[in-house]
């Protein structure tokens, strides 16, 4: 039996880690909006009670769940290139950025 239950545990456990694709998306998303210091100036003017660590991951998750509801894209170049500038976000709506962001603030504080 326990032979059985281990193989449960490693299916579960391959089930329920992140896959390297969504991973490597995340890095980039977290790449892309700290880029030039400017998740450190975030968290200087926001001041939030949590690490930065824990700031940078609130942020990156819930940029991705803007881009998933539209009020924010993410621009990546077809290939991979040199220029920084060619992977950057914009805001379709910045006004709820800036809800969004301050709800994410008060509410860990």
């Amino acid at each position: 039996m326990s032979r059985i239950a281990a193989i449960a545990r490693g299916i579960m456990a391959n089930e329920l880690s992140i896959s390297p694709l969504e991973s490597k998306h995340r890095q980039l998303i977290r790449l892309i909006w700290t880029r030039n210091g400017m998740g450190e100036q975030y968290y200087r003017v926001l001041a939030p009670d949590m690490p930065y660590n824990r700031f940078e991951s609130h942020v990156t998750r819930l940029l991705e769940r803007g881009a998933g509801e539209g009020w924010v894209r993410f621009i990546f170049p077809p290939s991979p290139s040199g220029d920084e500038s060619a992977y950057r976000l914009e805001f379709e709506d910045e006004a709820r950025f800036v809800q969004e962001l301050e709800a994410l603030v008060t509410r860990d504080a």
